[in-house]
């Protein structure tokens, strides 16, 4: 597992941080300025490792093991560690981008746990949230882009090797992202369904969702 969560930076936990902002003019709700982790320092486990269950929730700073490729949800497995939102404005991106919202700066450390990789690690299944459940829209950072840095994976990690990188959330004006959910739609199984049940980070002390996930 990774080392506790944390919304302030730590030697123990960052390599870097993003300073974040407290709302703006567009209709964001305002909330304490964070300073997130831009990555995590995290150590795979020796031996091999269980799938983390639907339903898991967990502090941003915590790692949960989930299928390197959504699509292929019987693949092989990465360590997966948010390591928190920062909010940001609507100015920091183009209107093509925002169309609207307001971005939020997704922050996730992957690790690899295998020694040959099959399934290339995205951030496919990954999604900001505001309440836990309902997922918002994910885009690809714009190149130059201080605030959010979106990293390839190495051609070929070897096993315990960490990269950082990071997707914009897009909420609606008026919505506050706190929280990652791993949602992907893997199996038809209801006792196996991310969807119906996603992995949650949050940082401790958020209240829990209590709105169905949308579809």
């Amino acid at each position: 597992m990774g080392a506790a969560a944390a919304t302030a930076c730590t030697a123990a936990l960052v390599a870097g941080c993003a300073s974040g902002t407290t709302g703006d003019q567009s209709g964001t709700p305002a909330r304490p300025s964070v300073s997130v982790p831009v990555s995590a320092d995290v150590t795979a486990p020796a031996g091999p490792v269980d799938r983390t269950a639907p339903g898991a929730a967990l502090s941003f700073g915590q790692s949960a093991y989930l299928p390197a490729n959504a699509f292929r949800p019987a693949g092989q497995l990465v360590m997966v560690t948010p390591t928190g939102v920062e909010p940001g404005v609507a100015g920091d991106l183009p209107e093509s981008v925002t169309d609207g919202g307001t971005p939020f700066y997704v922050h996730v450390t992957f690790t690899s746990l295998v020694d040959r990789v099959v399934d290339v690690p995205s951030v496919v299944g990954l999604a900001g949230s505001p309440d836990g459940r309902t997922a918002t829209r994910s885009v690809d950072p714009p190149g130059g882009l201080r605030q959010c840095v979106q990293t390839d994976p190495p051609k070929n990690p070897t096993r315990g090797q960490s990269w950082a990188t990071c997707f914009i959330a897009v909420a609606d004006k008026g919505v506050d992202v706190n929280r990652v959910i791993y949602w992907a739609q893997t199996t038809t199984d209801p006792a196996d369904d991310y969807k119906a049940t996603p992995v949650v980070w949050s940082t401790p002390g958020t209240p829990a969702a209590s709105s169905a996930p949308t579809s």
